[in-house]
């Protein structure tokens, strides 16, 4: 008789999955229950297009349920499915979590995940093998919302095709993810923005032609900030402690000191490479980006809360102090130089998704890593405008655009100045 072996859940999705129960506990703390399930009715109905703090929308209790529902959603399965944490994993939930706050919900993500698992299935592989596009798909989640909820006149029609969309996009998303990434080199770590960017772009010129106007949406909300201030610096300082004590101080220490000096566009798997020293990684970038923000004097709302996230997630897999610093500078001297306020939506998000060109800073220099901040900035004002705002990760779109004209020209300057060098 065989006995039955009980499957062990990786620390990591322990960790996510505190953090979304932290969520659900300060929803309804926050909140009340009446009020939280108004505001996620009304969140899962909305247009979702860019930007649609739900904070603003539902109130903070129902956006935090709302983040909090769909990370768990996404760790059940690979719980499930067996699937170990990888660095792309981690920067892929934390991605759902955050942008969960402002345009992703179950309604408009899962017909998209339902596509590339369908996708799977042609291919005849296991949804192991995408289970990093299935998750971050949801960046042309609003193209559902969109088709559903685009008037007061849904119906179950509307409903059907909104979910029969967003099983095309899933299905043809890996393949546009793949092609993206050959265009940027590994440049832009927002490779599925770039991917999205593509894909709302077609959607929004075939909205309208058809005659269908995609009107822009505007929630921003500047009343939460203290309470998620708190939230991040306490994630920060929990994710920083368990780095250090699970790897025992000297020996993380010294593994973080070669992480931040990593300039691999490649092989930027930090969780796989440093293990648990990765976390000290992720709570030093939650409290980078969390400061620059308050030092900014920008309100921290669904969006910038859902930025932060994004920058955590992703110093799994490709960002740190040495690559982000240099962009960061770069980004906030071009929001001092463009006519919107300093505090705008635009300028907010811009300067914290300019770290998706990390990897530029990282190869060729921090000089260069200013340089490509400051025209990111400069670029992300103008992207929503080519898709209507149905592409949530509109500033990795941007950064795919930097990356492919600013990298080129990078190589050509650095080749000039060694064939003019003085012996």
């Amino acid at each position: 008789m065989h006995k039955s072996v009980k499957q062990k859940v990786p620390a990591d999705y322990i960790i996510l999955l505190c953090i979304c129960f932290s969520m659900v506990i300060a929803a309804f703390v926050l909140d009340t229950p009446a009020r939280i399930l108004e505001g996620y009715y009304r969140i899962s109905t909305s247009r979702s297009v860019f930007i649609t703090d739900y904070i603003a929308l539902g109130g903070i209790g129902a956006a935090l349920l709302n983040a909090a529902v769909s990370g768990i959603f996404y760790l059940v399965l690979l719980i499930a499915k067996k699937i170990q944490p990888t660095g792309k994993v981690i920067f892929a939930l934390f991605l759902t979590i955050g942008f969960s706050l402002f345009g992703k919900n179950l309604f408009n993500m899962l017909p998209i995940f339902f596509g590339v698992w369908i996708y799977a299935k042609i291919r005849k592989k296991r949804l192991l093998n995408y289970i990093v596009q299935a998750m971050i798909s949801g960046t042309v989640a609003p193209v559902v919302s969109e088709i559903a909820f685009l008037d007061e006149s849904t119906s179950l029609i509307k409903i059907i095709a909104a979910c029969a969309v967003g099983l095309f996009i899933g299905v043809i998303f890996p393949v546009i993810i793949k092609a993206a990434k050959r265009m940027h080199r590994g440049y832009c770590l927002y490779n599925g923005g770039v991917a999205g960017g593509f894909i709302a772009t077609f959607f929004f010129g075939l909205f309208r032609s058809l005659g269908i106007e995609i009107l822009p949406e505007y929630y921003w909300d500047t009343e939460h900030t203290v309470f998620l201030a708190f939230f991040t610096y306490a994630l920060a300082m929990a994710l920083i402690l368990y780095g250090i004590i699970v790897d025992k101080p000297a020996n993380a220490f010294r593994k973080f000191r070669q992480l931040i000096k990593e300039k691999d566009i490649k092989n930027n798997d930090y969780l796989t490479k440093y293990g648990t020293t990765c976390y000290i990684n992720i709570g030093v970038m939650c409290v980078v980006s969390t400061s620059t923000i308050l030092f900014l004097n920008i309100p921290i709302n669904g969006p910038v809360l859902g930025a932060i996230l994004t920058v955590v997630g992703f110093a799994a897999a490709g960002k740190h102090m040495g690559n982000a610093i240099p962009v960061l500078i770069g980004s906030i001297i071009a929001a001092y130089l463009n006519y919107p306020a300093m505090d705008s939506p635009n300028n907010a998000l811009a300067i914290l998704f300019s770290t998706g060109l990390a990897p530029i800073a990282g190869k060729h220099g921090w000089h260069w890593g200013i340089v490509a901040g400051f025209i990111h900035v400069s670029l992300a004002h103008i992207m929503g405008d080519i898709n209507g705002g149905l592409n949530l990760y509109n500033n990795g779109f941007a950064g795919g655009f930097v990356s492919i004209t600013i990298v080129p020209v990078i190589v050509f300057f650095k080749e000039l100045f060694r064939k003019h060098k003085p012996l």
